[in-house]
């Protein structure tokens, strides 16, 4: 949820769950990477059950179950998640250096940053997957001023460029 969405009151717990219509165009550029998928992120658990209905074999944690994902020095095959805001940087450089490929869905001006600069310059992303509609990260449907893109990283990309959704 954007910091320019005025007047909105920010979940406490940084949980802003991803729409379906936000997720399911990615599910193709998915599958074609991914035998095993890891959501450190999960929350209520809905992009592993999408995952696990369209064939990806998918599991999940969360910080708010125990999992500190940035504790976590495991090797992932694939990291799909939607990362807490307030730790979307963390969780950025964290899987970009545990796993094979990441898929993060984080604002567009996420690449606007001095604080990030120096680290996009040596990780810039394999892929932008620029979502064409803004999604409504909360319960009243209302969207933000911020546009959201899938961010990709991989070892061996099988995709390069920007796609529009």
């Amino acid at each position: 949820m954007s910091a320019t969405n005025r007047g909105s009151v920010r979940n406490a717990q940084d949980f802003y769950a991803t729409p379906k219509e936000a997720f399911d165009p990615m599910l193709p550029f998915i599958k074609r990477v991914a035998e095993v998928v890891q959501e450190p992120a999960c929350g209520d658990g809905r992009l592993v059950v999408w995952m696990n209905q369209y064939g990806i074999k998918a599991y999940g944690s969360d910080l708010n179950g125990g999992f500190d994902f940035l504790a976590d020095q495991r090797r992932h095959q694939t990291v799909v998640t939607n990362p807490p805001f307030s730790l979307a940087f963390e969780f950025c450089q964290h899987a970009v250096e545990h796993a094979d490929h990441v898929f993060l869905l984080l604002r567009l001006n996420f690449l606007a940053s001095i604080k990030r600069r120096e680290w996009f310059k040596l990780n810039e992303p394999d892929a932008l997957f620029v979502l064409s509609e803004r999604p409504s990260f909360t319960p009243d449907g209302k969207t933000d001023a911020t546009d959201y893109a899938w961010y990709f990283w991989s070892n061996n990309p099988p995709f390069k460029g920007i796609f529009h959704l």
